[in-house]
């Protein structure tokens, strides 16, 4: 890799089990963290399980031999649609005035996975 060059990504994917924190819903857990200031906490919006996208649903729309075919169905890969249901993301913080923010996010993180059980 060059010198110059620097990998980068927009965002940074987390599993959320929810059974972990005491059958906690997601949702309940990122408006928790959201209200500790980390507003930045948010599932992810521009993604879906491969086989909820409109390609996999009408191929042919794209791809004409395949007018007419539906190999996967909506649930037909429930693991995809799990892990998509239990992911979270937050920001990549890069430069190094954002520590602050990073540790703050953590730290907001951390409080409403320590007290999970007070919003069940």
């Amino acid at each position: 890799m060059p010198v110059a060059a620097r990998p980068s990504w927009y965002a940074l994917p987390l599993r959320y089990e929810p059974a972990d924190l005491g059958g906690l819903p997601l949702q309940r857990f990122l408006d928790a963290v959201r209200a500790e200031g980390a507003i930045e906490a948010d599932r992810p919006g521009s993604t879906c399980p491969l086989g909820t996208h409109p390609l996999f649903q009408a191929p042919g729309a794209l791809l004409p031999g395949y007018a007419g075919r539906q190999d996967c169905a909506v649930g037909d890969l429930p693991a995809a649609g799990y892990v998509h249901a239990t992911t979270f993301k937050l920001p990549v913080w890069h430069r190094e005035e954002d520590v602050r923010l990073a540790d703050a996010c953590t730290a907001a993180v951390a409080k409403v996975a320590s007290h999970a059980k007070d919003l069940l």
